[in-house]
């Protein structure tokens, strides 16, 4: 026979319940608290310390960082020329995550990166590109020194959709660009060598496409190219031949 429920053991077991409730809800009430003020925070940082950082002026619509599972959005990115109010970089959105576990192994894994319908900007005199601040800036300025236990950095899963790429070559001048560019690539580990994805981009004037894939080392440099052409317009080269026009014909 079971015994009966005395009135205290019931009252006890209430009392722990609404213990363990509001416990509940108090940790709901933080963590979501946490998600809503760390947004905005994240957002206002990198705006006020991005030409300190990057030399570069940063401004998105809005942004979304979850500390707890590593999720980050970023809503219409806009990263501008250096000392410049003409636009470098710009995408719909950065949809991205990051692996917070893996932190404590001093590796910063982005396990997935989607970059929907980005525009790119580059802009070549001779050596100079409109992006050879940001490498110096970002570069190692003494190889010799030796960190005992390194971050290490892996990124995983890219995909970039609808891109387009704008190129101006100023000494000849060039002036082209591509459209639809979408790419895929299961990404890199830190201690991997290769890279590998596929890619796709239509002509920005003109008709046609190109597909393919690759591979490449990092470190060599080595790489393997496999790429489909399908009546794409080739009319970009009659800026290169120009001065040859002079003397016969292109087409």
């Amino acid at each position: 026979n079971l015994s009966p429920v005395q009135p205290k053991e019931k009252k006890s077991r209430k009392k722990w319940k609404r213990l363990a409730f509001a416990l509940s809800l108090v940790i709901v009430a933080f963590v979501a608290m946490v998600i809503i003020f760390i947004s905005p925070i994240a957002k206002y940082l990198i705006e006020k310390y991005d030409v300190k950082y990057t030399g570069r002026e940063i401004k998105m619509d809005w942004a979304y960082v979850n500390p707890f599972t590593g999720g980050v959005y970023i809503s219409n990115l806009k990263i501008y020329e250096e000392k410049s109010d003409s636009i470098f970089f710009a995408a719909n959105n950065i949809d991205a995550d990051i692996s917070m576990s893996k932190l404590w192994n001093r590796t910063f894994e982005i396990s997935s990166i989607t970059v929907n319908k980005p525009k790119g900007i580059v802009v070549q005199n001779i050596k100079y590109f409109n992006f050879s601040d940001l490498i110096k800036k970002f570069s190692t300025k003494d190889s010799t020194v030796k960190t005992k236990n390194p971050f290490h950095f892996s990124i995983l899963n890219i995909e970039i959709n609808d891109a387009q790429v704008f190129y101006s070559e100023q000494v000849v001048p060039i002036n082209y660009f591509i459209k639809k560019f979408n790419f895929k690539s299961i990404g890199k580990y830190w201690d991997s060598d290769t890279l590998e994805g596929q890619f796709f981009f239509e002509p920005g004037l003109g008709s046609g496409d190109v597909k393919g894939d690759f591979t490449l080392n990092v470190k060599t440099l080595d790489y393997r190219l496999a790429t489909e052409f399908k009546k794409f317009d080739l009319s970009v080269f009659e800026q290169y031949l120009k001065d040859l026009s002079n003397y016969g014909n292109f087409s």
